[in-house]
Order: C-alpha cells, then sequence, then structure tokens
C-alpha cells in the first residue's frame, strides 16, 4: 500500500513506533510535570494551612480579648447602677425618716 508510487515508498504503518515513542514521552513529561506541580502546590497549601492556624489563633484569642473588655464593661456598668440605686434608696431612705420626723413631733407645751 504505496502512498505515492513515486519516490521513496512510503508505508502507512512505517513511523507508528516513532509516533507512539513520541507521544508516551510527552505523556510522561506533562505526568512528571503535573507531579511536580502537584508536590509544589502541596508544600503552598501546607504552608497556607499554617499560616491559616496561627491567623485563627490569633483572631480567637483577640475575639478573647474583646469578650473580656465587653463583661469587664458590663460589670463596671451594673456596679455603677448598682451604686446608684443603693444611693437613691438611702436618700429615699433620709426623706422618708425626715417626712416621718416632721409628721410625728409631739407637742408638750402646756
Amino acid at each position: 500500500m504505496p502512498v505515492s508510487p513515486l519516490g521513496n515508498l512510503n508505508f502507512i504503518n512505517q513511523n507508528v513506533g516513532a509516533v507512539s515513542t513520541q507521544a508516551s514521552n510527552e505523556a510522561a513529561k506533562e505526568g512528571f510535570a503535573n507531579m511536580a506541580n502537584l508536590a509544589e502546590f502541596a508544600a503552598k497549601e501546607k504552608a497556607v494551612e499554617r499560616l491559616e492556624k496561627v491567623a485563627q489563633s490569633q483572631e480567637v484569642q483577640d475575639e478573647i480579648k474583646e469578650r473580656a473588655d465587653e463583661e469587664e464593661k458590663k460589670r463596671k456598668h451594673a456596679k455603677e447602677e448598682q451604686e446608684h440605686n443603693e444611693n437613691e434608696e438611702e436618700a429615699s431612705e433620709e426623706d422618708e425618716f425626715k417626712s416621718a420626723h416632721k409628721l410625728h413631733r409631739l407637742d408638750l407645751s402646756i
């Protein structure tokens, strides 16, 4: 089955081995490149995970500090309210005592 009757006789299956060897070499190169890229990607991914863990721990510490500050503010505010209420109660008790003292005077003059 010659392709062309003139010049060299080229048969259809003559270079099939070379083409398949070339294709397998290219596939191997691509496979190696992919493996190298995957290894590099995995290394980068591990580094990112480490950095994320550090960032997460810092975020958690920041959140803990913020919550502690908020709780401290709430405690201070509650103490201030309690002191204010106690002062109001004392003032109202003094007013009641004074008004009661004014009402209950005895007239001892004869």
